[in-house]
This record gives C-alpha cells, sequence and structure tokens, in this order.
C-alpha cells in the first residue's frame, strides 16, 4: 500500500498563513509516502514568493515530487519569460521540471503543461507537445509491468462536470490515449482551483461524458479506467465558487487507487463528507472514488 497526497496551487504571494500552517501540520502529523504538487507555487514568480514556497517544502517530512504552473514563469518580465523561464523554479523548487519518482509499487511521471506563450492573448493556458507524448510513453514503457502508473501535470486533462467546454491542456485528447496504452491509472492536475474527478474513457467505448462522471460519494472502476484527477488550491485565497482549500488523498493498494478530498474547515483539514455537496458546487459531491490501474 502507498499513500499520496495530492496538493496543487498553493500561490504563495496570495495565501492564508492559517491554512498554511494548517497544511504542514496535517502532512507532517500523518506523513504519506508522496506528496504531489501540480504546480503554481506562486502568485507571479517572484524569488520572495519563490523563497516562501521552499521554506514551505523544507519543512515537509515527507518525500516530494512536483510539476510547476503557469504562474511558476514570469508574467511582466518578458525577457526572463521567453529565455529563461524556469530559472527560479529550478533555483528554489527543483532542477527537473518532468521528474519521475518509481519505488516497489507506484510510478510517477510529471509533464511540464506551462506554455511561455501563445498565439492568443490569454498564454496561462497549457499544452503537450507530441515530443512530450512520445517521450512520456517511452518513460512508462520502460516501468515494470507490475506498478500502478500515475501522470501529474498542472493543466487539466478532463473538463469539470459543470462545464464541458473549460479549456483543457493542449492535446489532452492525444495524451490521454498514450497514457491509456500503458496503463495509467490516475492523472492528476489543478489550475482551475476545484476538485473533480472523471473517467477518461476510450471513444471507442461509446461512453458519454456525463456517465462517466464521477460526482458522487463513492465511485468504483473496475478494469483498466483511467481516472482524471483534479485538486481545489491548497492553500490559497484565490478560491473560486465558494470551494474551500482542499487536498486529496490517495492510497493505492491492490492495483487500485482510493482518493479522498480534503477540505479546510476553518481550523482544520477533514475528510469532504460522503454525499456531501462542495460550497457551490451543487452538480459536484465529493468524498472517495476509485480507479483501478496495471
Amino acid at each position: 500500500m502507498r499513500r499520496i497526497a495530492h496538493i496543487s496551487d498553493l500561490h504563495f504571494g496570495r495565501t492564508d498563513t492559517v491554512v498554511v500552517e494548517g497544511l504542514a501540520a496535517e502532512l507532517n502529523r500523518d506523513p504519506p509516502d508522496l506528496i504531489v504538487a501540480s504546480g503554481d507555487f506562486t502568485m507571479r514568480a517572484r524569488r520572495n514568493e519563490y523563497a516562501q514556497a521552499r521554506a514551505f517544502l523544507d519543512r515537509l517530512t515527507a518525500p516530494w515530487i512536483a510539476v510547476p504552473g503557469n504562474h511558476d514563469i514570469a508574467y511582466f518580465k518578458l525577457f526572463t519569460r521567453f529565455f529563461h523561464p524556469f530559472g527560479r523554479y529550478r533555483r528554489f523548487i527543483a532542477r527537473d521540471t518532468e521528474p519521475t519518482f518509481l519505488d516497489d509499487e507506484i510510478a510517477v511521471v510529471c509533464l511540464n503543461t506551462v506554455r511561455t506563450w501563445a498565439p492568443e492573448t490569454d498564454w496561462s493556458q497549457g499544452k503537450i507537445t507530441r515530443a512530450q507524448i512520445a517521450r512520456t510513453e517511452e518513460r512508462l514503457a520502460a516501468l515494470p509491468g507490475h506498478v500502478f502508473r500515475i501522470v501529474v501535470g498542472h493543466h487539466p486533462f478532463m473538463p469539470p462536470p459543470w462545464d464541458a467546454e473549460a479549456r483543457l491542456v493542449g492535446r489532452a485528447d492525444e495524451a490521454l490515449d498514450a497514457f491509456r496504452r500503458h496503463g495509467v491509472g490516475l492523472t492528476l492536475a489543478g489550475h482551475l482551483h476545484r476538485h473533480y474527478a472523471r473517467f477518461a474513457e476510450a471513444p471507442e467505448t461509446g461512453a458519454e461524458p456525463d456517465t462517466v462522471t464521477v460526482d458522487r460519494g463513492r465511485a468504483q472502476a473496475g478494469g483498466n479506467r483511467l481516472l482524471a484527477v483534479q485538486a481545489g488550491s491548497a492553500t490559497s485565497t484565490r478560491l473560486r465558487g465558494n470551494e474551500p482549500n482542499a487536498y486529496n488523498r490517495i492510497v493505492i493498494e491492490d492495483g487500485r487507487a482510493t482518493v479522498t478530498v480534503r477540505v479546510w474547515t476553518g481550523a482544520a483539514f477533514e475528510d469532504a463528507r460522503e454525499g456531501d455537496s462542495l460550497p457551490g458546487a451543487a452538480e459536484e459531491r465529493t468524498g472517495e472514488s476509485e480507479a483501478a490501474g496495471r
């Protein structure tokens, strides 16, 4: 069995210090086997924000792995954004923007979905190149056959159940096809500051999106179904949809992943009650959802 804490969108520079302290205490009081941070450590990629993020990571007793988010590269300093976009991330967080974690039970393969520019006004949207997909397939193919496989990015691979037209990471469909070919059981991402989980069914199954949405208190996936999991903002004051700060606790056991949302109550993080909706998300219920992988 392996336990993972999935945190995202911390946004140092716009955090609630009480929540930051509560999250650090929670993660150290009951340390998981691995912490996965799916980007946006900072608000504007400033040095002092990165220093705060690094100080937070240094307090954690569990090992961690991370990817950058779109807020982790310079927003106003265009020379830095275009020519040294990940310089501060590499200095303060990690040199590798696409690391891999592997032990006897799980493999976590990270993808950097951040774009430095785009032929549109909104440069915050992410994209995966075909070269990245090919490299990811090579990394997945090299893994031992028995491990549970997880892919991490910052931008969402599946839309939320309440907004079918939401922007996804570029080439999401191609990436999900590649992940399914290699037996990936979970994708973990952030960016939207909202929790949800959806099964990414292969097109040939003919399943409609609404029929494969995990928006109930508990859902089980049979076979090798791929579950795309989103995390809310763990510590930021930039909350959306009246959803509280939250992160995901994931248990991998016997080839199956159980995802439980932990929400901030104002005093501590607690399990979202099964069958309850998060505030402001009448269409979405959280609690536990399960996915099966290789």
